[in-house]
């Protein structure tokens, strides 16, 4: 990992992990930073141009004037909004191009990319358990490096790619051997308390899409012996934890949860929490209010497309459209490239299924902009794979 971190060049690394720990809310200044850094490097920029990065930038720009009308976050953001993106995403393509092209080597990039990135989220939830345990209910927590409370949709969102690491580690993966999987577990298992603490259904539901989504994918790439032995392991795990663990929603540990399930208890699990109501009104506000409405109409759409619709207008959700709908083609490309790399492309749907699953439920632009930020350098990294490793003969 030495060697590779210094074919990025270290600046470009540190950078880059700051951002995704975001200390004491400096990564604005940081994204700035980055920015200057990409254009920097003309070159490279001009050879990586391509038809997504080309709608992320025009969707960035929109959706950045359309913001400043009432930059509600700051103004600062809007020119935020308008580099970022791109930013991360070409970021994604310089640290595959600069890295070996060894298929271990981004199965960890990735890896890293999210566990970085969960700290914050953990480091936050850790701190208030210490202090008051599991007696207070309140879901928005205060953050690590601010003291800010945050919204538990937000702070959940840190813990949506590590939520996959079951899923990312069914198959075999070179260079991750038992020591590493036992401490991937391990936190993936500090993550899940932290889950429950704020009580998120949906991370909950994207460890169990992902994990059966992999299994899926898997089992028939592998031998019946390996598949036999992971089931054994797996239903082991499960009598184990089934037999020693109390999942009573009485349990204190479990009374930020269960607070959230009795207060979705009467049809509105059903509907999203009340979201499908809200993806309905937004259509229609679509052909009535193109040009985008206040959030006093009835609040966020829980929906990256339909919240960039309400804030930027119908030329922003289009074009936003073009763009995810381009970067989830690019996965499937990705996953199809070479049918023997199965580790990487389990790891790579995985990871798209949760930013998909994220999107749909969640304001992404307003409230976990950051985690957009990781899906556009999740896209630039698989785009580049696409076109510069060389297929397992």
């Amino acid at each position: 990992m030495v060697k590779e971190i210094r074919n990025i060049g270290l600046p470009f690394v540190a950078l880059f992990f700051l951002y995704l720990l975001n200390p004491f809310g400096l990564n604005i200044m940081i994204g700035y930073v980055l920015a200057a850094l990409m254009v920097i490097h003309r070159e490279f920029l001009v050879r990586n141009l391509d038809t997504g990065l080309l709608l992320l930038f025009l969707f960035s720009i929109t959706y950045a004037a359309f913001f400043s009308f009432e930059p509600l976050a700051g103004k600062q953001f809007i020119v935020i909004y308008m580099l970022v993106p791109s930013t991360f995403y070409l970021m994604g393509k310089y640290f595959v191009e600069k890295t070996s092209k060894n298929y271990s080597t981004l199965i960890w990039m990735l890896l890293l990319t999210s566990i970085v990135f969960s700290i914050t989220g953990i480091l936050s939830v850790v701190t208030v358990l210490n202090q008051l345990g599991f007696t207070e209910v309140d879901r928005n927590l205060p953050n690590y490096w601010t003291g800010q409370i945050t919204p538990a949709t937000k702070m959940g969102a840190y813990f949506a790619l590590i939520m996959c690491i079951p899923a990312v580690l069914v198959p075999k993966i070179k260079k991750v051997n038992l020591v590493v999987r036992v401490l991937l577990l391990l936190l993936f298992v500090i993550s899940v308390v932290c889950v429950l603490r704020i009580g998120s259904r949906t991370q909950l539901g994207i460890f169990l899409i992902t994990l059966l989504m992999s299994l899926f994918y898997i089992m028939p790439r592998q031998s019946l012996r390996r598949n036999l032995f992971m089931f054994a392991m797996f239903f082991g795990l499960v009598f184990y934890i089934g037999s020693t663990v109390s999942f009573d929603l009485d349990q204190d540990w479990l009374s930020a949860f269960a607070g959230r399930m009795e207060d979705n208890g009467s049809g509105d699990l059903a509907s999203g929490g009340g979201r499908t109501e809200r993806w309905v009104k937004s259509m229609e506000y679509l052909f009535v209010k193109p040009l985008g409405w206040s959030e006093h109409e009835f609040g966020h759409a829980h929906n990256l497309w339909f919240d960039v619709l309400r804030i930027g207008g119908f030329l922003s959700f289009f074009l936003l459209i073009g763009f995810t709908t381009n970067a989830f083609l690019a996965a499937r490309k990705a996953i199809k490239k070479n049918k023997k790399a199965y580790a990487l492309n389990n790891q790579i749907l995985c990871y798209t299924i949760c930013f998909a699953l994220l999107f749909t439920v969640e304001p992404i632009m307003e409230g976990t902009f950051d985690f957009f930020a990781v899906f556009c350098f999740f896209i630039g990294a698989v785009k580049k794979y696409t076109t510069d490793y060389p297929v397992i003969g």
